[in-house]
């Protein structure tokens, strides 16, 4: 919790000062006893039986008491925000922690969350690793992070005025084009840093594209399943493509778990594998639907470009295109198939830009 909505690291002070930071084990064990009342225990379901674990549930719950014990005092810890004296006793504790967490006065809670959005816009934040604020690490516009809170706090923690403010300013709007005056900047913003699709968004991006939409087991199979990756509820559905393009794991709380770089493997798979191959060539998909169309071919390559890098194509662009289906005369969903092929493994399709 602290390291994602406080972006603050807290762990290496569960056995000892923290070595860059300010806190303590009285720190981390004053912030751990907010948890110290949940409960859990697995419920069988209905038509299970005592050998049966998959006909379990893992249930969380309230209890009316606990504690932690502080590892250096050996004292019961008392439920301790940061920089913040003790909270209200309350059945839950956890209260007493969101109420101080998102209160005006918190240091840390605005300034995460307004870093973690801007980082992904521009696939850095002013203060980068995003869940890493401390006072060795800081912002590389302390003005510009700081304004960004308090917007966010005076508009009652809207995300969506969040969203506004960045997507409007004139530094998201800056080109992707270095120049002689911002070739070497990579911290300061002074342009636009492309930045590849993240998993999911890559995933659904290649289904829309190539107009097969996903599927993905242990769902339901009626029209209301998630038919986009970006609708899954969590990490636990299998995919080689959401894995070999850099989808975490979640097995901890470090934001390094999510991976957008390029990778041989992730080129190798929009290159070769038999997954996108199927979506390229399924019937009906959108190379058979274009092989179909009645259209003249070079409006045809038009939709295309337009569909999968938001451009239309150079007279370059569309020369090659239409040479390419020339080959396929009478069989033209093969070059369609290639074409669309070509885009989905272009720098326009996977970065934004």
């Amino acid at each position: 919790a602290s390291q994602v909505f406080l972006g603050q690291r807290m762990a290496c002070a569960n056995c000892h000062h923290h070595p860059y930071e300010k806190w303590s084990q009285d720190d981390y064990w004053g912030f751990a006893a907010f948890y110290a009342r949940v409960g859990r225990k697995q419920v069988p379901m209905p038509g299970s039986t005592q050998n049966n674990q998959q006909g379990q549930k893992l249930v969380l719950f309230t209890k009316p008491n606990g504690t932690v014990t502080n590892k250096r005092s050996n004292k019961p810890a008392v439920p301790t925000p940061l920089d913040a004296p003790p909270t209200p006793e309350s059945l839950d504790l956890r209260n007493g922690l969101a109420d101080w967490m998102t209160g005006p006065t918190n240091p840390y809670f605005a300034k995460t969350l307004a870093n973690r959005y801007w980082a992904h816009f521009f696939g850095r934040g002013i203060v980068d690793p995003v869940d890493d604020l401390r006072v060795t690490n800081p912002p590389s516009n302390p003005e510009l992070l700081d304004a960004l809170a308090a917007e966010f706090v005076a508009k009652g923690y809207s995300f969506k005025e969040l969203v506004r403010s960045i997507a409007k300013s004139k530094t998201y709007q800056l080109s992707s084009t270095p120049n002689e005056s911002n070739a070497a900047d990579k911290q300061s913003f002074a342009r636009y840093y492309p930045k590849r699709l993240p998993a999911e968004v890559l995933y659904d991006a290649v289904s829309q594209v190539t107009g097969s939409p996903g599927t993905f087991n242990g769902l339901p199979t009626d029209r209301h399943a998630p038919a986009r990756a970006l609708q899954l509820p969590d990490e636990s559905f299998n995919s080689y493509f959401l894995d070999v393009t850099g989808r975490p794991q979640r097995l901890s709380a470090c934001e390094c778990e999510r991976v957008n770089d390029a990778s041989l493997a992730l080129t190798l798979h929009l290159l070769n594998s038999q997954e996108v191959q199927d979506k390229l060539a399924k019937a009906n998909g959108t190379a058979d639907r274009m092989a179909k169309d009645s259209r003249p071919d070079a409006e045809k390559v038009e939709d295309l470009f337009l569909a999968a890098t938001a451009k239309r194509p150079s007279d370059e662009q569309m020369k090659a295109a239409l040479e390419h289906l020339k080959k396929h005369e009478k069989n033209k969903k093969p070059g369609y198939e290639n074409l669309i092929w070509a885009l989905v493994n272009g720098k326009g399709f996977l970065f934004n830009q």
